[in-house]
């Protein structure tokens, strides 16, 4: 397989996997409210409303402080070619780690990243981490009661209730 086949067919798969995330985000968030509602007096929970699933940090790589240094001599507002709403766009992707925006700002103000970034190993860390993601959903104990079969649900209270001691 050639390398820009390759590359093509990390970034379906990234696409594809960054979509399901968003997906499956927003079920668990509606699996948890409902199982919140069902177990919260059973099981005494105190349960924040709008809690949402915390994601781990990545570690950001030297690479990515090359790449914002290069990028911020464009976007930085004090610059004839700046944007204060970029810029701080730039600045919050590179606190998050958030290399799609990187990408999306170096190729928006035309400047040459292909250096600082390796894209097939930026695109395998990214595949990798949203795997997990959807990996962290399925194994939930809020996920794995909201998808059994309805006829199972019970069984499955029951055991989650003794399970927990209650």
């Amino acid at each position: 397989m050639n390398d820009e086949l390759y590359l093509k067919k990390l970034k379906s798969e990234y696409e594809y996997l960054k979509d399901e995330v968003e997906y499956q985000a927003e079920l668990f968030e509606k699996a948890k409210k409902d199982f919140d509602e069902r177990f919260s007096n059973k099981l005494n929970l105190n349960v924040p409303s709008d809690k949402t699933v915390e994601e781990e940090r990545p570690i950001r790589k030297k690479s990515l402080d090359k790449v914002y240094k290069k990028l911020a001599q464009k976007i930085h507002p004090d610059k004839k070619t700046g944007d204060t709403d970029d810029f701080r766009k730039l600045k919050k992707s590179v606190d998050d780690s958030d290399m799609d925006v990187v990408i999306d700002l170096a190729d928006e103000y035309d400047v040459d990243i292909s250096v600082e970034v390796d894209e097939e190993e930026f695109l395998v860390g990214k595949i990798e981490r949203l795997k997990n993601k959807l990996d962290y959903f399925n194994k939930t104990l809020i996920m794995q009661w909201y998808k059994i079969d309805e006829n199972e649900k019970n069984n499955f209270e029951n055991i989650i209730l003794n399970t927990l001691g209650k």
